[in-house]
């Protein structure tokens, strides 16, 4: 979704907004899937990557919603997640992102069940997507009780990641 004014598509349920407007911020909420923030020259997109959303290609979108607005993808930066060894994650549904990613999305929890890792997911959709620099810093939101976890504590909260062009 494009935002070209502060405001507009307040409230709006997406997995992604771009911008390309100074001053206009766009925001997605997230617990335990990834936030993800692509930059480009002029232009900025926030992106919510869960399993769903990565399998159907949101990052591949947003990447081309920036090069749509003239502007090429330069770095990504992931926010907090939950992370493979505490995101227990089988089934066919594992099988279809191991499928698609690779074996290199299958991970296993700490107590050696199957899991997703899903931010090398998100990496690997970045690179695939063009995206020539990802830094990933942030933890886990399931061990870390600074951020909401809907997986490890049944939480209902929700943080925010936004961004924004600066005016000049």
């Amino acid at each position: 979704m494009r935002a070209r004014h502060p405001g507009e598509h307040a409230g709006t349920e997406a997995d992604a907004a771009v911008t390309d407007t100074p001053g206009c911020t766009v925001v997605v909420r997230t617990a335990d899937c990834v936030p993800i923030v692509v930059l480009g020259h002029r232009s900025v997109a926030v992106v919510h990557a869960g399993w769903k959303g990565l399998l159907a290609g949101v990052v591949a979108r947003a990447a081309d919603a920036l090069r749509d607005l003239g502007d090429e993808p330069r770095v990504a930066h992931l926010g907090p997640c939950i992370r493979p060894g505490c995101y227990e994650f089988d089934g066919p549904e594992r099988v279809q992102m191991m499928d698609r990613f690779g074996v290199a999305a299958g991970a296993r929890t700490t107590w050696d069940a199957p899991a997703l890792d899903l931010p090398r997911v998100a990496r690997i959709a970045l690179a695939e997507a063009g995206v020539p620099l990802v830094v990933d810093s942030s933890g886990c939101t399931a061990c870390d009780d600074r951020w909401f976890s809907h997986r490890a504590r049944a939480e209902a909260g929700r943080f925010a990641t936004r961004a924004w062009l600066a005016e000049t």
